[in-house]
């Protein structure tokens, strides 16, 4: 099981939020760069960057997004408002590896198949769940029951899910195991699990489940445990 460092950007600072709610985030650094480097020298192979201005139709953190793909030297996965190709290539182009789809993917099936069509297993697709309702645009607004967009997913041939359950996201306190066993029962492709982990417990219960990979965001940035100690996890 891969473990995957978050950086979560929001007016050039890394911060994380609870539930996904602005009004309860929390900074803890203004130098996504260097947040990255550190993650690359703890040996991450993977860095999953969002830029949260961008998910919230409230600014732009491309620039310095940018810069992470370009310094680290390790693979980058970008998401946060990916609403049109230009934006999906122009991410591409600055160095991601993959990009993180949401909203669009969910909403427009033309986006999503083109999509598809030109990146392939470049393209993650990020399922947010609250309860039995996805949610779109910044996890504000509803967009069809968990089961019958991830069916429809599924027949679109997407390659690989991030799957997210709202409800932990930020909260350390553990991952919604029977949603991640509710999804890989249902699915082939990879499941990346996001949302809860706060201990290394949570990760070894995870990979029990058959997730591909887990992001961790604020149990690394509130010491519960160091990556290093995250990827010396038996799994």
């Amino acid at each position: 099981m891969i473990i995957i460092p978050a950086v979560d950007v929001r007016e050039g600072n890394v911060v994380r939020m609870r539930h996904g709610r602005l009004d309860e985030t929390v900074v803890y650094t203004d130098d996504p760069v260097d947040a990255a480097r550190a993650f690359a020298r703890d040996g991450a192979s993977w860095i999953h960057v969002v830029d949260l201005d961008a998910a919230f139709g409230t600014g732009s953190n491309r620039a310095v997004i940018a810069d992470v793909a370009r310094e680290t030297g390790v693979s980058v996965q970008v998401g946060g408002g990916l609403r049109s190709l230009p934006l999906v290539e122009g991410v591409l182009e600055f160095g991601a590896a993959r990009v993180v789809l949401g909203t669009e993917a969910i909403v427009d099936g033309a986006f999503l198949d083109e999509c598809l069509r030109r990146y392939v297993e470049r393209v993650v697709v990020a399922l947010d769940t609250d309860g039995d309702v996805v949610k779109v645009r910044g996890w504000t607004e509803p967009a069809g029951g968990f089961d019958e967009v991830l069916d429809r997913l599924v027949r679109a041939g997407v390659p690989r899910l991030l799957v997210t359950a709202i409800a932990r996201d930020g909260t350390l306190e553990g991952p919604d195991l029977d949603l991640y066993r509710r999804v890989t029962a249902a699915v082939e492709v990879p499941v990346l699990a996001s949302g809860g982990v706060g201990s290394l417990d949570d990760l070894r219960r995870l990979a029990r489940v058959g997730v591909e990979a887990v992001i961790v965001g604020k149990a690394l940035y509130e010491g519960n445990f160091t990556l290093r100690e995250a990827m010396e996890v038996p799994v």
